[in-house]
């Protein structure tokens, strides 16, 4: 506290930093509290739309609880979406979201019709499952930094990167938590391979993603699996990202204090127990 009993927020040191896996380069940004003791790690996965600033403050945010947090970049050494802004990618979610491509075209102004079909094509094109090969290398990558405690790494997501944080726990990983946000649910077959938490925080509105999340809890129950998980009344999709008209404070604000709760009950308990 200082003299005028107002806490001091950690200083914090960032830097993009990049590391091999087995698809290659991958870059990303790297948010941890100033000094050289070995903390807890978390893999923050971002939503579709990339390594957007959002994603990087989330980062930010994590190290101010202690933990270094790292993003990669899924699309690392994508040119194509290299050349994507993310307000196009953005439109292209609402041309999804439409009756037809041509309606949800209509919409849009027409002189960016072009570059936001562009986007909805690269987004229907792409296969989600194969960004696992980065997160696995971000993984080994936290494993062997020398201020990572190595038991104690955990990953969180948001919508596409929800989904893939749950998917990165059904490979087996060696993770000690797991957080979805609005993700859609992993492959059910391979959830028997979770070998961590699992946590949840969904939208009611988000009526596409939220309604299957039944079916998960049934199939963590029946592998005899962790899995808790919120519905937020009145919350759509990426309630959380503050940076969208979706944003809904109440629930970004319970959600990030339950989901601060789990992950230092699981993960900061991996670096007490390795002291």
């Amino acid at each position: 506290m200082s003299e005028q009993g107002v806490a001091m927020e950690p200083a914090l040191h960032t830097e993009y930093v990049t590391y091999p896996s087995a698809m290659g380069e991958v870059r990303g940004y790297l948010a941890r509290p100033e000094g050289s003791d070995r903390r807890p790690a978390l893999i923050v996965i971002h939503e579709w739309t990339g390594l957007i600033p959002y994603v990087e403050d989330v980062c930010r945010r994590l190290a101010r609880e202690g933990y270094l947090a790292l993003a990669p970049d899924l699309y690392s050494g994508d040119p194509v979406r290299a050349e994507m802004e993310v307000d196009d990618l953005e439109a292209a979610t609402e041309v999804g979201h439409a009756p037809t491509v041509e309606e949800g075209l209509q919409r849009v102004p027409p002189e960016r019709r072009d570059a936001v079909l562009r986007a909805h094509l690269w987004r229907r094109a792409r296969k989600e499952d194969k960004y696992i090969p980065f997160l696995q290398g971000t993984l080994s990558y936290l494993q062997a930094r020398p201020d990572v405690v190595p038991g104690a790494i955990g990953s969180i997501g948001f919508c596409m990167g929800g989904r893939l944080s749950a998917t990165l726990a059904t490979t087996g990983a060696e993770l000690a938590a797991a957080a979805i946000f609005y993700g859609p649910n992993p492959p059910l077959g391979d959830v028997p391979n979770i070998r961590c938490p699992v946590q949840g925080h969904y939208g009611s509105d988000d009526e596409f993603v939220t309604a299957k999340v039944p079916l998960l809890a049934d199939a963590m129950k029946a592998a005899g699996k962790d899995f808790t998980y919120y519905v937020y009344d009145g919350a759509p999709h990426a309630f959380h990202n503050d940076t969208r008209p979706a944003y809904h404070p109440e629930a970004a604000r319970l959600s990030w204090t339950r989901v601060l709760e789990f992950l230092g009950r699981h993960v900061k308990r991996e670096v007490a127990q390795a002291r």
